[in-house]
């Protein structure tokens, strides 16, 4: 039995074969080319109702929204909706992928430093439910869109918080960065929006990091937003109804590992923010629900030493499984033969940074074998290229069986694209 596998209760081994919600590699992977993807919505929906549920026991007013930016799967997005989930977009594209899953519009939220007018007068006038803004001249342009529907907009601002240097040097949004606004110019946005007719300014929006795992993190930056929402109520007589703490959970299994416990964050909302019975608590959570709902199948091409270590070669590479810095690409066998030398995962491309995992897997393998990687959900879909190879077929592992939800990339397709042929 491999350490990883107590993260994840849809893996076990049987007879040293690993079985995926108690089904075999071997029938998963009949007539299928390698790589390919497999979506786990069991997986999926058991994460969203286990963090909603432990949410709520503190949170009266909850309302979860799944970042589309992090895999915008029909498939994902479909059930996002079916278990009452809002969406969270960040472009055109992503606003009508949420119309086209069935998502009603007030359930959406529209993010983005440079919103076009185009893009801001179809979440307008369809009557977007969140819009989160983030300059001034963005906001007189909402109110340019609102004069001409006739409409009032609600609006939040999304800000980055006052919080200690110790605390700004660990995340991967920066009061430098290019997202969201300084907390005290957020202020003045705030004033603009209160004089306007059209605008209605209910909400305050942060989001400054991924991979969270530190409940002193969110103590810090609730207790920083409780009294910046007392400040905008006394000095310019806005009431905020909405706190939106963005995305940025780790994965549920890498929270289970590091022993956060989601029921507590819901009790630090709780006591941190002043009158939680009448505030909207919003997350936009991405990688904390699909990250470890997603799996792909790959086969090892080649092995070899050199310079003293031993090499896999896979068929799955860092065109798909991008390598970022905050991905927690794992890989387990799918036959389990013991320990063996410590080997090296990497891709096929003519790349270095084509590798799968940080580290070395200390079990057996051979060329010809199929390993599984572990936690493939969170930004591999969406920002995958076609580098060199065309992107894996994706399926979805149900109760029902297995099905194609999204074919390979073809490959005769991509050279006459590369062409300009038909």
């Amino acid at each position: 039995m491999l350490d990883t596998i107590g993260h994840y209760p849809y893996l076990s081994y049987e007879n040293n074969k690993l079985l995926i919600q108690d089904k075999s590699i071997e029938s998963l992977s009949e007539n299928k080319k390698t790589p390919f993807f497999m979506f786990l919505p069991n997986r999926f929906e058991n994460n969203a109702l286990e963090i909603k549920s432990k949410l709520e026991k503190n949170i009266p007013n909850l309302f979860i929204s799944y970042a589309a930016k992090a895999n915008y799967l029909g498939k994902i997005l479909q059930n996002s909706n079916k278990l009452d989930l809002g969406i969270e977009a960040m472009s055109l594209f992503e606003l009508k992928l949420a119309e086209k899953a069935g998502v009603a519009f007030n359930n959406v939220i529209f993010n983005g430093p440079a919103k076009t007018s185009e893009e801001l007068d179809y979440a307008i006038s369809n009557r977007i439910g969140h819009l989160n803004v983030e300059s001034l001249n963005e906001i007189k342009e909402i109110e340019r869109i609102a004069v001409k529907h006739e409409i009032i907009q609600n609006i939040t601002v999304r800000i980055h918080p006052k919080l200690k240097e110790t605390t700004e040097k660990k995340l991967l949004i920066k009061k430098n960065s290019k997202l969201g606004i300084d907390f005290s110019r957020g202020v003045k946005l705030f004033e603009y929006a209160k004089k306007s007719p059209h605008l209605n300014p209910i909400g305050v929006h942060t989001h400054v990091g991924t991979n969270l795992i530190s409940h002193d993190f969110y103590d810090e930056l609730l207790e920083f937003l409780n009294d910046y929402i007392h400040d905008l109520q006394s000095k310019l007589d806005i009431s905020i109804t909405e706190i939106n703490l963005g995305g940025g959970l780790a994965s549920r299994s890498t929270l289970e590992k590091e022993k956060f416990q989601i029921e507590k964050l819901g009790e630090q909302v709780s006591s941190k923010i002043d009158d939680i019975i009448n505030k909207k608590i919003i997350f936009e959570l991405g990688r904390c629900l699909i990250e470890d709902s997603f799996i792909a199948i790959t086969k090892v091409l080649r092995t070899k030493k050199s310079w003293g270590r031993k090499w896999a070669f896979t068929d799955i590479g860092a065109n798909t499984l991008i390598p970022m810095r905050y991905s927690h690409y794992g890989v387990i066998p799918a036959l389990n033969k013991g320990k063996g030398q410590y080997t090296n995962i990497g891709g096929p491309l003519c790349l270095p940074v084509d590798i799968l995992t940080d580290e070395a897997v200390n079990f057996e393998i051979d060329e010809g074998d199929f390993l599984i990687v572990l936690n493939c959900g969170a930004y591999t879909l969406s920002m995958s290229e076609q580098f060199g190879y065309p992107r894996p077929a994706i399926y979805q592992l149900s109760d029902k069986g297995i099905d194609l939800i999204k074919p390979a990339d073809d490959l005769d397709q991509m050279i006459n694209d590369s062409f300009h042929l038909s």
